[in-house]
């Protein structure tokens, strides 16, 4: 039996069914927490949480956070690291809609 597909992203920490997920990896000025995994699967993860994005008005250091409800899809599974098999992408939808690949020269990285 193969084991749970894991989501590194920024942490770079493997999780299943993380309770959030830094989006902005470099600033954190956008991310989702209260995730509540519909599923999580060998191929696909989804979720509902609440979104949190930094508007950077005037600038990022001293915008403000608004926040809404959003959808996030795990997908493309990979292998960079061992054996370890992981979501390599991440799309959002709801208040913000968009994707990210993370390559494996960044899902590589130990922590």
């Amino acid at each position: 039996m193969l084991a749970a597909v894991v989501w590194t992203g920024c942490a770079h920490q493997p999780q299943v069914r993380p309770a959030s997920i830094v989006v902005a990896c470099a600033d954190a000025n956008f991310y989702v927490d209260h995730l509540r995994w519909k599923t999580w699967g060998a191929r696909v993860a989804t979720a509902a949480g609440t979104a949190h994005q930094n508007d950077c008005k005037p600038n990022c250091a001293a915008g403000h956070f608004r926040t809404f409800p959003l959808t996030v899809r795990l997908s493309r599974v990979v292998t960079c690291v061992g054996r370890r098999r992981e979501f390599a992408r991440i799309a959002w939808s709801g208040g913000a809609t968009g994707t990210e690949t993370l390559p494996c020269s960044f899902l590589g990285l130990k922590p």
